[in-house]
C-alpha cells in the first residue's frame, strides 16, 4: 500500500470527506485529492498536518491496514525502494523496479516505509540520526547479539 492509499484508508475509516480533512490540515482539497492519489508525497511537516488532523501516529500511516489472513499485500515482491513491485508496474511510473529476492512481512514493510519516507523527505539532522539509529544496529549484529535475529 503506498502512501496515499494509506491516508485515503485512514481518511474513510475518519468519515471525512477530503474537503474536511483538508480544512483540520490546513491543506487545500486539490492538494489532499494529489496526495491520495499518488500524484505527491508531502512533506514531513505536511504529513504530521495530516496525522494530526486525522487523528493517528506518522508511524500509523505507513501501517498496511489488511489484517487479514493470507492478505496477499504482505506477500507482495518488493523494490529497492520498498515499493510494492504490482504497484509501480500497474502506475506505469519511474523506472523499472529491481527485484529483490523473495518477499517481506507486513511488519519490514512498514519499518521499510518509513525508513524510506524519513530518508527522502528528513531534513539533514532527521537523517543523520536515522543513519546514526541504523548503523548501531548494524553494528549490534556484528557483535552477536542476543536481540539480533539471524
Amino acid at each position: 500500500m503506498n502512501l496515499g492509499k494509506s491516508l485515503l484508508r485512514l481518511r474513510q475509516e475518519g468519515n471525512l470527506t477530503q474537503q474536511q480533512l483538508g480544512d483540520r490540515a490546513g491543506l487545500a482539497t486539490s492538494y489532499v485529492s494529489r496526495i491520495e492519489n499518488g500524484h505527491i508525497e508531502p512533506s514531513m511537516k505536511t504529513l504530521a498536518k495530516i496525522a494530526k488532523a486525522l487523528g493517528v501516529s506518522m508511524a500509523s500511516i505507513f501501517k498496511t491496514g489488511d489484517s487479514r489472513v493470507g492478505s496477499r499485500s504482505h506477500i507482495c515482491p518488493v523494490s529497492s525502494s520498498g515499493g510494492c513491485i504490482g504497484e509501480q508496474l500497474r502506475s506505469h511510473h519511474g523506472p523499472s523496479p529491481r527485484v529483490k529476492k523473495g518477499t517481506y512481512g507486513k511488519e519490514e514493510l512498514r519499518l521499510l516505509r518509513m525508513t524510506e519516507y524519513v530518508a527522502t523527505h528528513g531534513s539533514k539532522e532527521v537523517r543523520s540520526t536515522l543513519a546514526v539509529i541504523l548503523e548501531s544496529l548494524m553494528n549490534l549484529s556484528t557483535q552477536g547479539s542476543k536481540t539480533w535475529k539471524t
